[in-house]
């Protein structure tokens, strides 16, 4: 069964561009080493640059702990933690409706 993580977080305006370049590495070691992950998106929010919402959807809860128990993610969010204002937490969420393209081809 798949499963669907939220993490909102803010980072410190003055560590914005390294905060780009954390999530960077990280959304590309994930590329490159987890099939698990069926899509992780990292959101930045418009009216607030320093606050940014990673969507992810896991192929099952055996991706979610390998994506957890990585090297690169474990450094990922020290590194992200020591930039922001307060520790982010992740949302677990249960899929209730959908529609769309996206939709369609991760419901497969």
């Amino acid at each position: 069964m798949k499963e669907y993580v939220m993490i909102p977080f803010k980072v410190n305006e003055d560590k914005l561009d390294e905060a780009k370049k954390i999530i960077n590495e990280l959304i590309s070691n994930v590329r490159e080493n987890e099939p698990g992950v069926l899509l992780y998106k990292s959101l930045q929010v418009k009216e607030d640059p320093t606050t940014f919402i990673h969507f992810i959807i896991f192929k099952d809860s055996d991706a979610q702990m390998e994506h957890r128990m990585a090297n690169y993610v474990v450094k990922f969010v020290k590194d992200l933690y020591a930039i922001c204002p307060a520790d982010p937490h992740p949302v677990f969420l249960e899929s209730f409706d959908s529609c769309g393209i996206a939709a369609e081809a991760l419901d497969n």
